[in-house]
């Protein structure tokens, strides 16, 4: 690794062209921490872009790394001025239940703390949710836009902390209450039955281990139990919530498990996919989870699916069913969009509380003649979305319009119905997106 003075020559220019110059900035940063470069080498990279001198400071004001030859503790910041950056930070966090992108509570204005050398700096806080670094300090007197650059800078240093520290605990812990929640408690409308005394011990101490039914230790534990270990992580069982189903579809492991990690929010990870439970406004905070993760691992790798809302952790099962069925739908689909939350799933919001013998037989009945046929389908899916446009249907599958004609006819015959019929069209809509549904489960 370079030392901080070489970096300059050995990196390549910053092209500032591809979008505002803090947002390129903050991924080319990106780029390098997920390389292996270190806290200094990020630091010179920006004290020479903001051009002034930093430092990078813990909670505990201990001195992390300096862009201006600062070491040892004779440089550490006072640890109450840190504090104070760090509750100027949370001040500036949204009003809960406000408008995406809305002001915060009064008092964000950056505070300044001073080393024990006597070097002071204006502070940006570093830190996603709970979980905090400590202070990025800019030498003063700082701009506006100096402060935009350190901003800029914290995801970087963010994923470099991860390689100084091990996952904490109370993530390990949300995994095992997600599991449970999954594995669900038996019939939603029943009595769930309540947890056996060595079930209850695991819960409360935290622990997992097998139960008599396969799963974690939380399998068979009651509504109460999950709702205290719920509340833990901040998730209230109790109110209206939803299970999200996130993908990676990109090839760099190790940059979607930093992703992950520093979500403000606990998953479940399980290789290239996770999941979370949201509260809210659902398909807002869908949006925000995806955004937050593109900006780590790059645009358009990420998809991202929320299952119907409940209440009550003996319905979250349900939830998680939805979001794992709609996340295959959304990996099938040919459109590639990112996001699907159950209330923009269409058919699939009936569909998916529908037995899947039930959906069979229905395909079966409607589309049995050509259900061998993936052209004859992938027509009718075609001539139904175009209202019945030979030329639209010719050039969404690069087919002959006589071509188009003569499938349609085939279908007409094989089906024994008029596909542009009004009710026959609803029938053959819901056969069509119920195979979909079926195909996508059975993809595994």
């Amino acid at each position: 690794m370079s030392r901080p003075g070489e970096l300059a020559a050995a990196r390549p220019r910053l092209a500032v062209a591809a979008g505002p110059p803090p947002a390129a900035f903050a991924q080319w940063l990106t780029e390098l921490a997920f390389a292996g470069t270190g806290w200094p080498e990020l630091l010179a990279a920006l004290a020479e872009r903001a051009g002034t001198a930093c430092r990078l400071v813990a909670e505990t004001g201990e001195l992390l790394a300096a862009s201006d030859g600062a070491d040892g503790p004779r440089c550490a910041a006072a640890p109450d001025d840190v504090r104070r950056a760090l509750v100027a930070r949370d001040a500036r966090r949204p009003v809960p239940g406000g408008r995406a992108g809305g002001a915060g509570v009064p008092g964000g204005v950056p505070t300044s703390v001073r080393c024990a050398d006597g070097w002071t700096g204006r502070a940006v806080a570093v830190g996603t949710g709970s979980r905090r670094l400590g202070a990025l300090l800019l030498a003063e007197p700082v701009t506006a836009g100096q402060l935009a650059f350190a901003g800029a800078a914290t995801t970087a240093l963010l994923i470099e902390a991860v390689r100084h520290e091990s996952p904490p605990p109370a993530v390990r812990d949300a995994a095992t209450v997600l599991r449970a929640l999954r594995d669900g408690l038996g019939d939603p409308a029943g009595s769930p039955p309540g947890p056996t005394g060595g079930e209850a011990g695991l819960l409360r101490s935290g622990e997992t281990g097998p139960s008599p039914a396969g799963g974690t230790g939380l399998l068979r534990s009651g509504e109460a139990e999950l709702l205290r270990a719920g509340a833990a992580h901040g998730w209230r069982l109790d109110q209206p919530h939803a299970v999200a189903g996130i993908a990676y579809t990109g090839a760099q492991q190790r940059r979607w498990a930093s992703a992950l990690s520093w979500l403000d929010r606990p998953v479940l990870a399980e290789g290239r996919r996770a999941w979370t439970l949201l509260h809210g406004d659902v398909e807002r905070e869908v949006t925000r989870l995806r955004v937050r993760l593109d900006q780590i691992v790059g645009a358009g790798q990420v998809r991202v699916v929320a299952g119907s809302l409940v209440t009550g952790p003996a319905r979250t099962a349900v939830s998680f069913r939805d979001a794992d069925r709609l996340l295959r739908l959304l990996l099938r689909s040919s459109d590639e969009r990112p996001e699907l939350p159950f209330g923009q799933a269409g058919l699939a919001q009936v569909l998916l509380a529908v037995p899947d013998e039930r959906l069979r037989w229905f395909v079966h009945r409607h589309l049995g003649p050509i259900a061998h046929r993936d052209d004859l389908l992938r027509t009718l899916d075609c001539w139904l979305a175009t209202g019945g446009s030979r030329q639209a249907v010719s050039e969404r599958l690069h087919l002959h319009r006589n071509s188009v004609g003569y499938r349609v006819g085939l279908i007409k015959r094989l089906l024994g119905v008029d596909p542009l019929d009004p009710q026959t069209v609803a029938v053959l809509r819901t056969a069509l997106a119920a195979r979909e549904l079926l195909a996508a489960s059975e993809a595994g």
